[in-house]
């Protein structure tokens, strides 16, 4: 992917850490023998001292340290990524995650292969009933005491060019502990955006480009996805935040580019997923069902926050298409409290059979 979130592998101390010349004012961030010149507006922020401060990339910011394990984010895990950078210590050393073009020179080693280690499992399974998602993957206290929630889903993020929170609780060994619990796992990815929307990273016009764009969006979100010791089998969405549905050419590049994801997935064996609004990318789906010139998901998950916890789709989506394959957002970003763990979610309803 271009101009993507990069992780400069993890790197040994005493570096110079240097940006280029803006013709702006500047100001100087020294932390753990780094240097990064940055302008004088960004925020910097040292993570030590608040813990809970979300590290967000879709905001004119520097992190310094370690993501706290229970941040403060609102619920949407999609983001305008732009220009950010986080520099956090990894044991002796100092891992630096760069987002946007003005560092991108940085990006120079990939990040280091994570061990997936853990329980293979496929997700979420078969289940029906509420679930939640969240901007990033709350800590195992706090997924502790939400077991006594209604909630036995929640949706995660795990990569994309659009991943709006650091995932600092994301790793294999939470993966197989929210499962050995009795979670329920929605593995969410959030690509390139459609072409008719302000994202920076968006699908291209060209429906054989994006076609092909769709492929490596879903490699890459396997690689991911395996990674976490998420198995063959697993279904694994792709956010396609809404769009202009009006826009004709947007709408087939939108097609083109899930039909390639849904190819793709299937292929390396997992299941295609498709997050949407129900006015914009639902609606496309449910227009192009039975057209072959896409493949169609195997899941879809529809964004309608009419507040009604169940599956019913009305004027969006018929109740004949993807039958016990529908997850519905309901309600959209809130606090909610259980054993006194705030998390601001979204609310939905699985049916999952």
């Amino acid at each position: 992917m271009r101009a993507s979130t990069a992780v400069v592998g993890v790197i040994t101390l005493a570096a110079t850490l240097t940006g280029p010349a803006a013709a702006t004012a500047e100001r100087t961030v020294s932390y753990r023998g780094y240097e990064l010149d940055v302008p004088a507006g960004w925020a910097v922020i040292d993570l030590a001292e608040h813990p809970a401060e979300c590290v967000r990339f879709d905001r004119n910011a520097v992190y310094l340290g370690t993501p706290g394990p229970d941040q403060r984010c609102a619920a949407g895990g999609a983001g305008h990524v732009t220009d950010a950078v986080l520099i956090e210590p990894v044991g002796d050393r100092t891992r630096v995650t760069v987002t946007g073009e003005r560092y991108a020179a940085l990006a120079k080693r990939a990040d280091e292969a994570v061990p997936p280690g853990g329980v293979k499992t496929v997700q979420p399974g078969v289940y029906t009933g509420l679930g939640f998602d969240a901007c990033a993957a709350p800590s195992q206290s706090a997924m502790d005491a939400w077991l006594g929630s209604q909630f036995r889903a929640i949706g995660v993020y795990i990569g994309g060019i659009h991943r709006a929170c650091a995932q600092p609780n994301l790793t294999p060994g939470w993966v197989g502990k929210q499962v050995g619990k009795g979670w329920h796992l929605i593995p969410t990815y959030v690509g390139l955006q459609a072409p008719c929307t302000s994202y920076r990273h968006r699908v291209d016009l060209d429906q054989d480009i994006a076609r092909r764009q769709g492929r490596e969006g879903a490699a890459d979100a396997v690689a991911h996805a395996a990674k976490l010791g998420m198995s063959p089998g697993t279904v694994i969405y792709n956010d396609m935040e809404a769009y202009n549905m009006g826009d004709e050419p947007c709408s087939a590049a939108v097609m083109s580019f899930l039909s390639g994801w849904t190819d793709q997935l299937r292929e390396l064996g997992y299941q295609s997923g498709v997050y949407s609004s129900a006015g914009s990318g639902i609606s496309d789906l449910v227009r192009n069902y039975d057209n072959r010139a896409y493949s169609r998901p195997d899941h879809i998950w529809f964004a309608w926050w009419n507040g009604q916890a169940n599956v019913d789709g009305g004027r969006f989506l018929p109740a004949e298409l993807w039958p016990d394959r529908r997850t519905h957002q309901f309600l959209g970003g809130h606090d909610e409290s259980y054993n006194g763990v705030t998390i601001n979610i979204d609310s939905n309803y699985l049916e999952l059979k």
